[in-house]
């Protein structure tokens, strides 16, 4: 049996930092996995205590390495760097791997030299206040996941996603985000995204204005809830329209108030 025949082995990557409410349910769907390795940002909770407990079905499975947080790109490569194995299956802490979505992947790296392609984009099923969401901007949700390492490196602070030398496939088979996704995790989602995204605009020498500051929040809520349909997952659709128009409207605040700080140093 020659190498590219050898049964190919796979790491599950997970960065955390204070996941003890949610890192146990994400954990266990990788434990079919060769290796998780666990990224934590100096958690101060007890992710470490869940994530090496003994008699879980991922016991054995988990190497843990702390690192201070350095910004999500950072983070990735550094597990990239890190994993034993090329082939890579990165994992929010927030998300598990559906029975469906373990199944193909184990089927992929049971094939005669592994899977036929280098890059996949999987799918993400989205919930928000456990209900399952099938409309507006969150759908259809497909993200650079599982891929063969060599030669990938991450870009971008926010939404940073990998380079990849080719187009990748789709898996359509989902990775399940948290049920529990609520307003307050929105809220504090959108607060640290949009300070990073008004600061790299901001950067790149991009400026608001009074009409983008008014109509922000109206043409974000009007996209989302007609255009994309979002009407069709009845209320919660309506509210996510509302929560991504305030979230559009804060990016240009931020924006403002970096404007404001730049002309007080002049």
């Amino acid at each position: 049996m020659n190498s590219e025949e050898k049964p190919q082995k796979v790491s599950i990557l997970v960065l955390t930092r204070n996941e003890e409410a949610q890192i146990e349910r994400c954990l266990s769907s990788a434990a079919w996995a060769d290796e998780i390795l666990v990224v934590d940002a100096m958690s101060s909770d007890h992710t470490r205590e869940i994530a090496e407990a003994p008699g879980r079905a991922y016991s054995g499975k988990v190497r843990f390495v702390s690192r201070l947080w350095s910004g999500f790109r950072d983070q990735r490569n550094f597990a990239l760097e890190q994993a034993s194995n090329d082939w890579v299956f990165f994992l929010d802490a927030d998300e598990a791997v559906s029975p469906e979505l373990r199944e193909r992947l184990t089927s992929l790296m049971k094939m005669p030299g592994g899977p036929p392609y280098r890059y996949y984009k999987v799918r993400r099923k989205e919930y928000f206040l456990g209900k399952p969401i099938e409309y507006g901007i969150w759908n259809p949700s497909y993200q650079d996941r599982f891929f063969h390492r060599s030669g990938v490196r991450y870009v971008n602070e926010v939404h940073e996603y990998p380079v990849f030398p080719q187009p990748p496939q789709s898996l359509h088979e989902p990775i399940l985000h948290s049920p529990e996704f609520s307003i307050e995790k929105f809220l504090d989602k959108m607060n640290r995204y949009t300070s990073i995204e008004a600061s790299d605009r901001f950067r790149q020498g991009q400026r608001t204005s009074a009409f983008k500051l008014v109509f922000a929040f109206p043409a974000m809520l009007y996209k989302n809830y007609f255009y994309y349909q979002a009407y069709r997952d009845g209320y919660h659709g309506f509210v996510i329209s509302l929560l991504e128009g305030v979230s559009r409207v804060v990016r240009h605040m931020k924006m403002w108030q970096l404007e404001q700080r730049e002309n007080r140093k002049k």
